[in-house]
């Protein structure tokens, strides 16, 4: 038999993957836990109890099926957490509601096209006053904040230009020579030998128009790929290209069609160019030379930007080159909308759309909304497509040492030599690492690195550039946590505030409802991962600076409620009962008289009294009785509340149905959707908290039972009864109150193996006989359940707060054997906890 003392300094690796029990030759094997739940990690390796937070404002039950949490910082003073329900967008500040949107009668900002399907991925960045919100099925909308904090406005982009693609290219070779002016660059391209023709029409329809019957175009398919304008009469004003011509009926077939169709009043031209043609394209035969046209000069001329250098400066006769068209806006209803955004050096990005997924836009600098290529100057919008041989839609876009695309299948930059920006003649996008990443996940940057979940929701990746290399590399931040990942839905960072934290990611799961909460401190190689759970489901999460708000989901148990509608009062027997019985089996019976009451169980009934009032009195017979209680009645209905929660068992008769007509007492679990602020000073969750007072409000927690913190005392558990759902303090409060839910915080050291010389542990029995807890200001811990005294012998020692306490606290007389040989730390009530460290006695042998 051997006696060991095994030593854990810290606990800065947190709780590790049950896969890594054997792996004890690693270094994060003697700092990690089997579970950390509930408790945060700090840098310099303690385990503290986290942060309790409080009940800010109940969202709609749109929260359940979809719910996003936006920070807004529109100066350094003002700052704001944004939550978007389907439908709806509410405003938060300094860890309150700010109601009276725009001076009404709403405490939210309507904004109907989000919708459940479009909230959950939904993409958006900040730029001064305003939030640009992207989807691919969202029409982009800009928020902005106006002159108060709850004046707000959400609009539709009026693009200035919106890039055009070919998604069905037409090519036509025009019967005319063009002829450019230059090779390369900026170039006009002139056409001549050109067949016009002008006239009034014969007639028209939707798509066509019947030219007059003298037309100077003899031939099928002459005036192809020239341009027709109705000069007057009906459709004046209209411009088209022309896709089709019959010499025989001379018929003449435009695209798009017209809004107004032509006809026997309409006067027409048909010319070389027209300023439809900006954006279309003119490309030789001999694969020398392709410019796209960018400004209409005459009909006979056009300004082009050079793709493609041409041959020489001749002129390109006709039968020798092609006009291009079929572009189309990128970004309309038709054709979907941009699902990622951010500003990059001057420019805002938009990535990815639905029928674009893998191009990224860039608008021209210091022109947001305005997309146009133009002469592809440096200053002009930009844009480049992820062709790498498999698909790689874009997912989010971030604005850091470089401009970083991710995307379903790798991860991407666009490479900027020092001090040199974007531009049309520079941009490409290089593919760096091979994830993917999961949409509808924001990604994070944390000192340097950004952070985003992969593809399949299974691990926590690190994207950062390597000098050493000269490229992006990723890594597995989870690599060692990756059962805390249940699902991923959100993640936010907390920037840490103080030397007595790091930086905190935090994940939330949608399998469970926890949160996988991360200690980040590059410096220090600090990756502790802890498990945060909550009384309900944590569904969202953001940080407004360094507040962190929450979205949870609590299931409140209701009380049961019953109801008795009064018809016909006169024609009450005398002797009719109704019969209550409760959750126990215990049943009370109420009966009906004609005179008086002779007790408080019977009610009166007959002779004048209208329903209304057999309706009062059935109600003042009921609140007479212990565990029901009826408010005064609506009319002629009493609805009965019973005043236990709970509604096992729970029954109502009425011996005539017809006139005491009852419905059965009914209770079920009501979901509700709670806006929670995190506090390092609150010790529970969904709190109420005050200063001098004897009683609180409780009724966001009908029914649950609370813990209460009075002036530092821990009070017996309340139950928050029904309305007004006071809970009452067992002596006021004179300096604070926190009322709200427990959790219990759990560290769990991992098996115990020393490294010795003589070899492993493993095998043998084990048994722990002394720890030795290292703490700074704690008031409560237990050790294996083993209550640890915090108070000393005096005089008002019952009578006081626990005081706080740092130092060792040890705990003896241990008993029984096990293979595993682990210690675990918690608490009885909600008190501060701060373990530093522990080290323990181990007993061994065969």
């Amino acid at each position: 038999m051997s006696r060991i003392i095994q030593i854990q300094n810290d606990f800065t690796s947190g709780e590790l993957d049950p896969k890594l029990r054997a792996r004890t030759d690693i270094d994060q094997y003697q700092s990690g836990l089997t579970t950390a739940r509930n408790v945060s990690i700090q840098p310099q390796g303690g385990a503290k109890r986290r942060d309790g937070t409080k009940f800010v404002a109940e969202l709609d039950s749109g929260a359940g099926t979809a719910v996003r949490m936006v920070p807004f910082e529109f100066s350094v003073s003002d700052s704001y957490m944004l939550v978007f329900t389907p439908g709806k967008m509410y405003v938060f500040k300094d860890g309150t509601q700010i109601t009276a949107i725009n001076g009404g009668g709403d405490d939210f900002l309507t904004i109907a096209a989000l919708t459940s399907a479009i909230v959950p991925e939904m993409n958006w960045v900040q730029s001064a006053d305003t939030v640009i919100v992207v989807h691919e099925d969202l029409e982009p909308i800009t928020i902005v904040r106006g002159a108060t904090d709850a004046d707000w406005t959400a609009t539709t982009i009026d693009f200035d230009h919106i890039p055009k693609y070919s998604f069905a290219l037409d090519v036509h070779s025009p019967q005319f020579t063009i002829t450019p002016s230059s090779t390369v660059g900026n170039i006009t391209i002139t056409a001549s030998a050109v067949t016009t023709d002008t006239g009034t029409a014969q007639g028209g329809a939707s798509n066509t128009i019947t030219l007059k019957s003298a037309t100077n175009y003899t031939l099928d398919d002459e005036p192809n790929g020239m341009f027709i304008e109705i000069t007057a009469g009906t459709g004046s004003g209209q411009k088209r290209h022309v896709e089709d011509y019959e010499a025989a009926t001379k018929l003449l077939t435009v695209y798009p069609a017209w809004d107004t169709a032509p006809d026997n009043t309409s006067h027409y031209k048909v010319t070389a160019f027209s300023d439809a043609a900006v954006d279309e394209y003119a490309v030789a035969d001999n694969g020398f030379g392709k410019a796209r046209y960018v400004e209409y000069v005459s009909d006979t001329e056009m300004k082009a930007y050079v793709e493609i250098p041409f041959f020489d400066t001749n002129g390109i006769t006709k039968g020798n080159w092609n006009s291009e068209h079929g572009y189309e806006e990128v970004w309309s209803a038709t054709r979907g909308w941009p699902r990622s955004v951010t500003f990059h050096e001057g420019r805002l990005y938009f990535g990815g759309s639905k029928s674009r997924p893998s191009t990224l836009w860039g608008s021209r600098v210091s022109e947001f909304f305005n997309f146009d290529p133009g002469e592809a100057l440096d200053d002009a919008g930009v844009e480049a497509t992820l062709d790498t041989g498999t698909f790689n839609a874009i997912v989010d876009i971030y604005s850091g040492r470089h401009l970083q695309v991710f995307t379903t299948g790798a991860e991407f930059y666009v490479p900027q030599a020092l001090d040199e920006p974007i531009t049309p003649s520079n941009m490409i996008v290089k593919q760096q690492t091979a994830f993917g990443m999961k949409p509808g996940i924001r990604l994070q940057n944390v000192d340097g690195s950004t952070l985003f979940i992969q593809r399949q929701g299974k691990s926590l990746q690190e994207f950062i550039y390597s000098d050493t290399v000269q490229a992006y590399t990723s890594a597995k931040i989870s690599l060692l946590s990756s059962h805390l990942l249940k699902t991923p839905g959100e993640m936010a960072v907390r920037v840490s505030t103080g030397t007595d934290e790091g930086d905190r990611l935090m994940i939330v799961n949608d399998d469970d409802g926890s949160i996988a909460c991360y200690t980040l401190l590059r410096s220090q190689n600090v990756i502790a991962p802890s498990e945060w759970t909550t009384e309900g489901s944590f569904l969202n999460i953001g940080v407004d600076v360094d507040d962190i708000y929450t979205v949870v989901k609590r299931t409140v148990q209701p009380y049961a409620t019953a109801t008795i509608t009064v018809t016909d009062a006169a024609n009450i027997a005398d002797s009719e009962t109704i019969v209550l019985t409760d959750n126990a089996g215990t049943s009370t019976t109420f009966t009906a008289v004609t005179g008086t009451p002779a007790t408080d169980l019977e009610f009166q009934v007959g002779g004048a009294l209208t329903n209304d009032e057999v309706a009062d009195n059935l109600a003042a017979a009921i609140n007479s009785v212990t565990g029901y209680s009826a408010p005064n009645p609506a009319a002629n209905v009493v609805a009965i509340t019973r005043t236990v929660s709970g509604g096992s068992n729970l029954t109502i008769t009425s011996s005539d149905a017809v006139r005491l007509t009852d419905v059965d007492f009914t209770i079920g679990a009501t979901d509700r959707y709670y806006v929670e602020l995190f506090d390092a000073d609150v010790l529970l969750d969904c709190v109420k908290q005050g200063g001098a007072a004897a009683s609180v409000n409780m009724d966001h927690l009908e029914g649950e039972t609370v813990k209460v913190i009075r002036d530092g005392i821990i009070e017996p558990d309340q139950t928050v009864g029904i309305s007004p759902f006071t809970v009452t303090f067992a002596s006021a409060a004179t300096t604070s109150y926190k009322v709200g839910l427990n959790f219990t915080p759990e560290i769990k050291t991992l098996p115990v193996e020393p490294r010795l010389s003589s070899g492993s542990l493993k095998g043998f029995k084990k048994r722990i006989f002394e720890v030795n807890a290292e703490l700074f200001e704690t008031q409560s811990l237990t050790i294996d359940s083993k209550l640890v005294p915090f108070r000393q012998f005096g005089p008002n020692v019952l009578g006081g707060a626990v005081p706080e306490y740092t130092g060792i606290k040890t705990l003896h007389s241990m008993l029984g054997y096990t293979y595993d040989g682990q210690i675990t730390i918690g608490q009885d009530v909600p008190l501060k906890m701060t373990l530093l460290g522990i080290d323990y006695k181990v007993s061994a042998g065969q």
